[in-house]
């Protein structure tokens, strides 16, 4: 299922005074936006795109990023966000004290050619088009095989497990070379169960700041 956000939460991770985003939200006059309606959306739709080019216009209050950055509580997360791919992107945006697009799709990064002859886009765990910045989070299959499941064909004829690392591969060679620095964060970094799961400890936002200091310093 897709995770929701509103103006309210992306403009208090960030440092902004919620109102004074709702404010701007307004003057931006989003037309699929109606009045008086919440400023509730899917994230990475195309309207929580428009909420975050509009919240980009308002920077970031340097008196609150210690508070933007915090580390995210668990115990309150819903379940359809309580995936380790998420603990570990909400534990990013703290870091930047921004929001990413999760599930992005970029129009220059395609899958393999299915019965239609097209391939489909593929998504990214996560974007910051401030910084030019994908973020993506490898579970243990992408480093471990997953047996039975690795060996399912897909819709272009080769294992599951074949085209996982084909794609992988694919976005280390097709985002950089259209301007986009990668950063992959993957399970065996941080604490972590016998089969792969995390821990969610402390240090987890320590990894992730170490590894995106360069970024987090130039805000």
């Amino acid at each position: 299922m897709e995770s929701i956000t509103t103006a309210a939460d992306m403009a208090r991770l960030r440092g902004i005074d919620p109102k004074r985003f709702r404010a701007a939200l307004r003057r931006a006059g989003l037309r699929w936006h109606s009045h008086n309606g919440r400023w509730e959306v899917h994230v990475g739709s195309p309207e929580h795109c428009d909420l975050v080019r509009v919240l980009a216009t308002l920077g970031v209050a340097p008196t609150d990023r210690v508070a933007a950055r915090r580390l995210p509580d668990a115990s309150t997360m819903p379940a359809r966000a309580s995936s380790d791919e998420a603990w570990i992107i909400d534990l990013c945006d703290a870091v930047l004290a921004m929001t990413a697009l999760r599930q992005h799709r970029f129009p220059f990064l395609v899958g393999d050619a299915g019965r239609s002859g097209r391939g489909a886009l593929l998504p990214v765990d996560a974007y910051y088009p401030e910084l030019a910045l994908v973020v993506e989070y490898h579970e243990p299959q992408h480093s471990r095989p997953v047996g039975f499941f690795d060996k399912r064909p897909t819709v272009s004829g080769i294992p599951r497990g074949e085209q996982r690392r084909r794609y992988d591969d694919l976005r280390r060679a097709v985002l950089p070379a259209n301007g986009l620095e990668l950063v992959i964060l993957d399970f065996s970094e941080f604490e972590h169960t016998f089969a792969g799961r995390l821990l969610r400890t402390e240090r987890d936002r320590a990894v992730i700041a170490q590894r995106l200091a360069q970024w987090a310093t130039a805000i």
